[in-house]
């Protein structure tokens, strides 16, 4: 990354921006919630190469269901694709990724139909 190139892994590195814990422990929960919301703030941002890259890192993370955080980047993740296939960029990965985001919608429905059915429509 430019990171790497800059400062040579030293002060914005994902290392020194993840203060707590081991970046190779499946549990790092700091460095699961920093993956989270490099998505958003890309996704807001309009940084669709680098929204796409914090979400698939943040789903690798998360687990395949049940925590409302993996539903979220799913959903972000789905809407990121939705972005990218209308600009005619990577349109192979983002229809699948349009398909990952509507199954997680779909999923999530059944646990909290009010909450997550009007994502779907």
């Amino acid at each position: 990354t430019v990171s790497v190139l800059i400062d040579k892994r030293q002060a914005t590195s994902i290392e020194a921006k993840a203060a707590f814990g081991d970046l190779n422990d499946p549990g790092n929960k700091p460095r699961e919630a920093f993956f989270h919301h490099s998505a958003i703030r890309c996704y807001w941002s309009g940084h669709t190469e680098r929204c796409r890259y914090f979400s698939q890192k943040s789903m690798n993370l998360t687990g395949q269901g049940g925590q409302p955080t993996a539903y979220i980047v799913k959903f972000l993740f789905g809407l990121n694709c939705l972005d990218l296939l209308r600009n005619n960029k990577q349109v192979n990965k983002s229809r699948e990724g349009i398909r990952v985001a509507i199954a997680a919608m779909e999923d999530a429905a059944t646990n909290s139909e009010w909450n997550f059915m009007n994502k779907l429509r």
